[in-house]
């Protein structure tokens, strides 16, 4: 064993000296109700669990609300387009060239004219 060696194992097999307690010092209170920063800390943490678990509370509600929403718009779009689909076949219908022709005649009382009365004009 060296020399360094066995000093060193003595000086971790001493046991170790003895501290002086000190005197407590004295708490600082922040108000004259008796609240110390402990408690303040802590209520002030608790305050803010519960009202960050009311923003949740919150936000879910309205996201929910929101969702609702967002289901009738998209039944009532899907509704318009079935509308809309409808009128434009309703609107090809009443277009069509014969329909157009046959109210000419009956209604109007048109008719094509002649060919003999058809004049072609070429620029």
């Amino acid at each position: 064993m060296n020399i360094g060696t066995s000093n060193a194992l003595n000086q971790f097999t001493q046991p170790l000296p003895k501290v002086e307690a000190r005197a407590s010092q004295p708490r600082v209170r922040l108000s004259s109700s008796g609240f110390d920063g402990s408690r303040l800390t802590a209520m002030v943490l608790l305050l803010a669990v519960v009202l960050s678990g009311l923003t949740l509370v919150w936000s879910r509600h309205l996201a929910r609300n929101l969702f609702q929403e967002l289901e009738a718009l998209s039944v009532q779009h899907d509704e318009q387009q079935i509308e809309w689909g409808r009128l434009q076949l309703e609107q090809a219908t009443w277009s069509e060239n014969s329909r157009i022709e046959q109210i000419a005649r009956e209604r109007l009382g048109l008719d094509f004219p002649e060919q003999t009365k058809v004049v072609v004009i070429k620029q």
